[in-house]
Order: C-alpha cells, then structure tokens, then sequence
C-alpha cells in the first residue's frame, strides 16, 4: 500500500525518542571521573559504562530485531522504551559499580528494541517520495540530542550528581512514551507475516547472503569506523597538540554534533531530489564517502585547532549524511524485511566503531599512519558504496 502523505506529526514522536538516544550516547564518557571517585574504583574499570552498553546493543540487535518483526512497531517501540527508561532509572539508583553496568547493559537490549522498530517506522509511513526527509530528520533529531547530551553531562558532572543526568533521560523517555502510547497510529505493514522464532531467526541470519545486503553493511562498517573511530582519539588531539581543557572539549563536542545535524537536514531533501530524478541513491553516498577522506585527513594532520575542527565538523557532515543515504536505500531495498535489516546495521555501526578505533589505537596519534588508516576507511566505504551504485538492484528482500 503505498503512503499517499507523510505523518510529520507522528514522526515527531518518534523523533523525540532519538533525540533522547542521542543525548544518552554522550552522557557516560564526561561522567567517568566523577563516577569512579564515587564508587571509588579506577577510572579503567569505570570505562566498562560505555563499553557495555555498545556491546549489549550490537549482541542483542539482530536478536530482537528477527524476535519482533511479526509485531506491531507500535507495540516494539514501546517495549522498547519501557526496557530503556527502567535501564536508565536504575544507573540513576546504582549503588555500586555492578549494579551500574547491569543497568547499561539493560538500557543497551532496550535501545536494541526500539531503534530498528522507529527506523522502520519511519520509513514505512513516509510517501515514498519524502522518505528521504523523513529518515533524516530522525538522523538530526539523534544529532540534536548529542548537542545537548554534551552540557546535560558536563551539568551533571561540575556540579550536580552524575545521576541526574540518567534520571532526566529516563523522565523524558517516559514522556515521549506516553506520547507515543496515546497519539501514535500503528503503521501499515507490507508484511504481517507471523512466523515462529527459529524461522524468523532463519530468515534474518538470512540476510547475509544476499550480495546487496553485505555490500551496504560493508560501506556503513567503514564509514563509522572512520568517522567515529577517529573522533574517539578527537579529545587526546585537542589536548595533545593545542592544549586545550576538558571543558573546552566539551564545546567541540558540540560543535561537530552541529555539523552532523546539518548534515542530517541537507541530506534528506537532496535524497529525495535525487531519487525522484530516477538516479541511485548510492551515487550520492559515493560523494559524502570521498568528501569524508578529505575531511579526515585535514583534521588528523591540521598545524591549527579551527583546521582541525574544521575537518572533524565536515568529516560528520559527510558521515550523517553517509549513514541517512545509506539507511534510506536499506529501508527501502530490503522492503518486508526492514526491521531485521536495521538490527544488523546497528550492530555493525557499534562493531565499526569499535574496530576502527582500535586499529587507528595501534598508529601514533596524529602521526601519518594514523591518517592514512583514517583515510582509508573512508575511502572504503566510498568504494562499497560505487558498487551499489554500478548493481542497481531493484529489490533484495
């Protein structure tokens, strides 16, 4: 059935949710001094509180994703949060540093729950000629969230406990879920097949042999590992070579998330012009991948701190609009199997990340093998994406 106009209003409320998302990514890292010095455990051991929620988030993604598909996205993403706001509410309550990574882990399985249902969501009851816009509002809506994610954890961590800043994402998960339990209309289904778990685990494991799908997995693997991967060594560059503060980070934090949000608006509006213009989408993500290289390559090698900034706003410029290309080409090939399709994405963003950043661990910090594998995840992910545009496939599910 196709969408004949798209429910702005009711993906507010989803977009609200990935504003909340967002701002919880950053809130953990600027917290660990003062949560170590309150548990009075060492900083490394502390760092587990962001390692553990990503892992949670990769491992149990595909799962939920292949469990959930037969039912209503309203109903998943409102599990969803409920998992998510009780994660949040008990890191606000932990009296001890296991109690805290449980929690995360907990908030990890319910992020895991709700993000795949909302991007199919999302896609699903946009017209097809604004699903564009519509998948990259709810990109710039994660991105506004990481801008305010930056001062709520700075906030929390100068002055007020580190608690607030879980309390006051679980309070605003509960509003947006009862926004969302009272105003959200379920969304029209091209598939309401009810399958059992195995099958439904089958089908999504499925996935892995069809060739489009490891293409645009291969492409969204490289590009966050270049981006993210790069950013994770940002604040010991900022440091090392211009010798700026922990506070001061904080503001180039916000800054690049800044540059993401513009991406995410500029990005949906030119998808859709491009589609409706009958050309692949992949063509437009080849151009973010190769912009993206440049971009990384002047903020790891910058004399300067704004050339640096400069690179690292232009590198997430490029790498949201990457990634809003890339989800609207995956919701849209995959079709029926959007959910599950999305669930691997996640995982492999987290799996990105995580890889990119340990193989540029491995280079001198700002030294020119450090830029050269930077570099090259991009341009990799640039060449995935050529690929798919040279393929052409109509459909893969």
């Amino acid at each position: 059935m196709t969408q004949p106009h798209t429910p702005w209003r009711q993906h507010a409320l989803i977009q609200a949710v990935f504003f909340l998302m967002g701002a919880e990514l950053f809130l953990a890292s600027p917290l660990l001094p003062t949560i170590s010095n309150d548990f009075g455990t060492s900083i490394a051991a502390t760092a587990w509180v962001v390692t553990v929620f990503g892992l949670s988030y990769a491992i149990a993604s595909p799962l939920v994703g292949a469990l959930t598909e037969h039912l209503p996205r309203r109903r998943v993403i409102l599990s969803g949060i409920a998992v998510f706001a009780t994660g949040e509410l008990l890191c606000a309550l932990a009296p001890g540093l296991g109690w805290l990574l449980a929690a995360r882990a907990i908030g990890g399985i319910g992020g895991a729950l709700v993000g795949p249902a909302m991007w199919a969501y999302l896609a699903e009851t946009a017209a097809p000629h604004e699903r564009g816009r519509a998948i990259a509002r709810g990109s710039a809506a994660y991105a506004g969230g990481q801008i305010v994610g930056v001062p709520l954890a700075t906030f929390a961590a100068a002055g007020s406990s580190w608690r607030l800043a879980f309390a006051a994402v679980a309070l605003g998960l509960v509003a947006a879920g009862t926004l969302i339990a009272l105003r959200l209309r379920e969304s029209v289904r091209a598939s309401a097949s009810r399958g059992r778990p195995l099958s439904a685990l089958r089908s999504s494991f499925g996935l892995w042999r069809i060739g489009v799908f490891r293409t645009i997995m291969a492409g969204n693997f490289f590009v966050q590992a270049a981006r993210l991967g790069t950013y994770a060594y940002a604040g010991a560059l900022f440091a090392t070579k211009f010798g700026f503060e922990t506070g001061v980070l904080g503001l180039v934090g916000m800054v690049v998330g800044i540059g993401s949000l513009i991406g995410s608006m500029v990005a949906g509006p030119l998808i859709d012009r491009w589609s409706s213009a009958g050309r692949h989408v992949s063509e437009l993500s080849v151009g973010w991948g190769l912009v993206l290289a440049v971009a990384l390559g002047v903020a790891a090698t910058a004399d300067t701190w704004q050339v640096c900034l400069a690179g690292f706003v232009l590198a997430f410029f490029c790498g949201t609009a990457f990634f809003s290309t890339a989800q609207v080409y995956l919701t849209t090939v995959m079709a029926e199997r959007r959910a599950p399709a999305v669930s691997w994405n996640n995982s492999v963003l987290y799996i990105g990340t995580g890889a990119g950043t340990t193989a540029l661990g491995l280079t001198t910090l700002g030294g020119t093998a450090f830029a050269v594998c930077s570099v090259a995840f991009a341009l990799l992910a640039a060449g995935f994406s050529a690929l798919l545009a040279l393929r052409r496939p109509e459909s893969a599910a």
